[in-house]
């Protein structure tokens, strides 16, 4: 933005102080635009790091929209666009996308919602041919898509297949609670797929009904953002869409019946419940963004959940509750823009005891907030944090892609609000927190904070409460005088490390200038690499991790792995609370990360680049000064048995069992390893995989100083001890060698899982063949959409993929997932199996592997342009063991793969490996 228009924005944003309820302006920055047919345009030239061009059509109509007699038209409409237009007859818009490089469902993709139903493309910029094909197809989608009774016949059983692949979310809980929400309205979640019967009834002369009513010039609009020159783009609008006049009226839609906030309690038992919840929920003010009062008011509630989010967690921690976490969130039920809602809730195990004192806990800390409000401590706390959270968002936007950008400008088209600019934008911030007051907060906390409704999650067959008794209980606790707030509830940070032992030395140093890479080794066996990178906008990315892993440890201290980086993130560091340190990282504008794999185990950090010697110092304090808080110990380990009962059978146990009958490593745990799981193990692992140093690897790239950089590495990892090398250990595992196929008829969907698991002897790793398994992924994912698919309408979208060998295991694994009618199920399985033998015969086609390199390869250059993506490949590459820069040239990698070694592979990972075959049925 012009520094003048900048100005201009700063003076009217101030002179509309006075009144409050004068509108936002839109962001200047877009160019939007009208045809004389009333189809509108909105434009935002960007040059940003991806590269990429993104083009949204957006029809605002979805499924509230449709008939009785049209239920499910709208997302069948949806997928017809993709079978042919008038330009784009059948799939040619998919083979135009794929013989570009680009993948179908993540460069072409779609959605339908209740009132909008938006088409979104995704294209490398600088390929003006490419750029005018997809204008011209978006332009055929809005008034020329094929409806063809042959291709609607077929499409049928995809779009079936796809309502048994959501069926899972159908019985969600949380989709369950959006439907009562919206109960006797049309903003009920499976109304907007239809049902397997009303896509089966559906029609040609019905389907261009609603696609002729609804997909009308002033009824439809293009967004584009990305590199692009806004007369060409212009023009290129005019060209193709001028034409979309509309050959009818457009519908007036009938005023919509808006689910109202609901007070009745609403209880759910689902056998995909793991952990229980209870919750109070409070209504809000209706949503709108439109003033500079709705930009104050939003910003106050947000805050305020903020407030209410620190308070439950800081209280169930410092009352040491049975309960696995508190938490507060901001809900939007049905996706309804204009509805939000606080959700208080409580995390617990299914008994009496626990539900009935999670609710009272609540009831209690909500009486106490309307009674005395929050503290002026928790106030100044919060303020700072949103504060620091400002701060770091101005960082953030500067490295938005340009599909962040036009998701939030879609999502303020659709909900309807003003999408202010960024400078804009953080004026208001900074204005809020000049402006806000605990009195104001105390005021409206205490206005919402009353006639609750209660809803529950309980897991299926643990029985019912008395929802009455419960409900009585609540408005009683609610008019019950409270204790004055805790005075500890905010305690100050404190610092992480308390003394740091002797700088570590750099015993030697190396360039790769190719690359603009520094190498580092330290005296305590960690090497390091570093790569500044200003693009990064303010934000450096750190990947720190070690060989080792489950497989490094003893069977019996598997579940001893598994459980402890939860219990360490929720324990806290040196003196501090799991609460505290949250807080502290918040602060700070740091994320870490602990993982552990079967192979190995680290951490993942993001910091702003004037927070990095906290960053630095945090892999310190979390190698050394971790802690295990008793009853976060408890809490997890409970979860973990409660998950463990909840989820027996499932499908990954069951082909894990043939796959990996004799692997201790592998598998599901036990109840047994649970109940033996105690506090002395999780210690015994963590300071074996964290209590020392050498082996370990740090990347570093991002927006740094390297001498800066050297000397905070010399200073923090440095010092860590060094210990005994960490390396790969490589137990030989035994590996299934025949073809398996069960049966089994515990599916809790009315539908039919098919699971196709292979598992082949891994050889020595190496990169050519991390890529070779990328591209046999892609010609399997391919192979099966083609056959399963759009051949035989079988399913909706299968899923297959192949895992490559990493060091420290003697195995790799592919997989197949398809999610089909129950009634189809022996044929999906002989449809794959046919696939799979035609693949075996004849291998993958030249021009198909060439157009897959051509994918992998843009893929790869892509994440290239990210810092924090560059950080987890290099990193990866790194503690490998490949060469430096590997894959910063994915092109060479992959000019060396050619099609004997693909089919040679695939017979491999494949035809020649164990397999196990699972049918699950209802």
């Amino acid at each position: 933005m012009h520094l003048g228009l900048l100005l201009i924005v700063m003076v009217v944003s101030s002179n509309a102080r006075a009144d409050s309820n004068h509108l936002l302006p839109q962001d200047p920055a877009w160019i939007t635009g009208k045809l004389i047919t009333g189809f509108t345009y909105h434009i935002l030239p960007v040059d940003e790091q991806s590269d990429r061009i993104q083009l949204y059509l957006r029809i605002k109509a979805g499924s509230v929209q449709e008939t009785e007699q049209q239920q499910g038209y709208a997302h069948l409409l949806e997928h017809m666009a993709f079978n042919g237009t008038k330009n784009f007859p059948k799939n040619k818009i998919i083979r135009l996308f794929e013989q570009a490089g680009l993948v179908f469902g993540r460069d072409l993709n779609a959605f339908t919602s209740f009132d909008n139903t938006v088409y979104q493309l995704s294209i490398p910029e600088g390929n003006e041919l490419l750029l005018k094909q997809v204008l011209q197809y978006l332009a055929d989608i809005s008034y020329q898509i094929n409806l063809n009774q042959a291709e609607i016949t077929k499409e049928k059983g995809v779009v079936q297949g796809e309502i048994y692949a959501r069926a899972n979310l159908l019985d969600n809980p949380y989709i369950a609670y959006m439907d009562n929400f919206g109960e006797g309205t049309k903003y009920q979640y499976q109304k907007i797929v239809g049902t397997v019967n009303s896509i089966e009834k559906a029609t040609q002369t019905g389907l261009k009904a609603y696609y002729n009513s609804w997909y009308h010039p002033e009824n439809v609009e293009l967004l584009i953002v990305g590199n692009v020159k806004e007369n060409t783009s212009v023009q290129l609008i005019n060209e193709y869409f001028l034409a979309f006049k509309g050959d009818h009226q457009l519908q007036l839609k009938q005023p919509r019946r808006i689910p109202n906030f609901k007070q009745t309690p609403f209880t759910v038992a689902s056998p995909q419940i793991k952990v229980e919840t209870s919750s109070l929920v409070f209504n809000l003010p209706d949503y709108k963004y439109k003033t500079y009062h709705d930009d104050y008011k939003n910003r106050l509630i947000i805050f305020v959940n903020q407030l209410l989010n620190y308070r439950l967690t800081r209280s169930n921690e410092f009352k040491k509750t049975p309960y696995n976490h508190a938490f507060s969130y901001i809900g939007t039920p049905n996706d309804r823009g204009n509805k939000w809602v606080y959700s208080l809730g409580v995390n617990h195990d299914n008994s009496f005891n626990n539900r009935s004192g999670a609710i009272k806990f609540l009831a209690s800390e909500a009486a106490r907030l309307q009674q005395y409000g929050f503290t002026n401590e928790e106030f100044k706390q919060q303020k700072a944090l949103l504060a620091s959270q400002t701060k770091n968002a101005n960082i953030d936007y500067r490295n938005k892609k340009s599909v962040d950008i036009i998701n939030e400008a879609l999502n303020s088209l659709m909900h309807n609000k003003t999408n202010i600019s960024p400078s804009l934008n953080n004026i208001l911030a900074n204005e809020f927190l000049a402006k806000i007051r605990l009195d104001e907060i105390n005021n409206f906390t205490s206005e919402i904070l009353v006639k609750p409704q209660f809803s529950a999650f309980y897991t299926q067959g643990s029985g019912t409460q008395d929802t009455a008794k419960i409900i009585a209980g609540i408005q009683q606790t609610l008019l019950t005088k409270q204790s004055l707030p805790n005075d500890n509830l905010v305690i100050a940070s404190k610092a992480l490390i308390a003394n740091l032992p002797a700088v570590g030395k750099i015993v030697k140093s190396s360039e790769h200038p190719q690359y603009y890479m520094q190498e580092l080794h330290l005296d305590n066996g960690v090497a390091a690499l570093l790569q500044p990178d200003s693009s990064a906008n303010g934000k450096v990315y750190l990947e720190f991790s070690a060989p080792g892993g489950i497989t490094a440890l003893a069977p019996k201290s598997r579940a001893a792995a598994v459980a402890l980086t939860d219990i360490y993130l929720n324990s806290g560091l040196a003196e501090m609370t799991g609460q505290q340190t949250a807080q502290l990282f918040q602060l700070n504008n740091t994320q870490l990360t602990p993982y552990i794999s079967n192979t190995t185990q680290g951490f993942t950090i993001e910091t702003a680049a004037d927070k990095l010697e906290f960053a630095m110092s945090s892999i310190y304090a979390a190698m050394l000064n971790g802690k295990i808080d008793d009853t976060v110990f408890k809490h997890v380990k409970q979860s973990m048995i409660q998950w463990t009962r909840n989820n027996d059978p499932n499908f990954q146990s069951i082909t894990k069992g043939d796959l990996f009958s004799h692997n201790p490593y592998e598998g599901k745990l036990s109840l047994k390893q649970l109940y033996d799981l105690d506090k002395d193990k999780v210690e015994a692992v963590y300071k074996q995989l964290f209590g020392h140093a050498n082996g370990y690897k740090l990347t570093l790239i991002g927006d740094f100083e390297p001498l800066q950089a050297k000397a905070l590495i010399a200073k923090y990892i440095g010092s860590l001890p060094k210990g005994k090398k960490h390396q790969y250990t490589i137990k030989k595992q035994p590996v299934l060698n025949k073809k398996v196929s069960l049966k089994r008829e515990i599916n809790k969907l009315d539908r039919a899982d098919l699971v196709f698991d292979f598992i082949f002897e891994a050889t020595e790793p190496n990169i050519k063949d991390i890529y070779a398994s990328d591209l046999i992924s892609r010609v399997l994912q391919r192979k099966m959409v083609n056959n399963v698919r759009e051949e035989l309408s079988l399913t909706y979208s299968p899923n297959a993929w192949c895992g490559s060998a990493t060091p420290g295991s003697n195995y790799a694994r592919c997989q197949i997932n398809v999610v089909t009618d129950k009634k189809d199920a022996d044929k999906g399985v002989e449809a794959v199996e046919l696939a799979l033998k035609d693949l075996y015969q004849t291998g993958v086609s030249q021009s198909e592997l060439d157009e897959h390199k051509k994918a992998l390869v843009l893929a790869m250059l892509d994440n290239d342009k990210f810092p924090q993506q560059r950080a987890r490949f290099v990193h990866r590459d790194f503690i490998n063991g490949f060469p430096i820069g590997s894959v910063l040239e994915p092109q060479a990698v992959v000019d060396e793969i050619d099609k004997a070694y693909i089919d040679l592979l695939i017979n491999r990972y494949l035809k020649d490996a164990g397999q196990v075959t699972l049918t699950v049925l209802p």
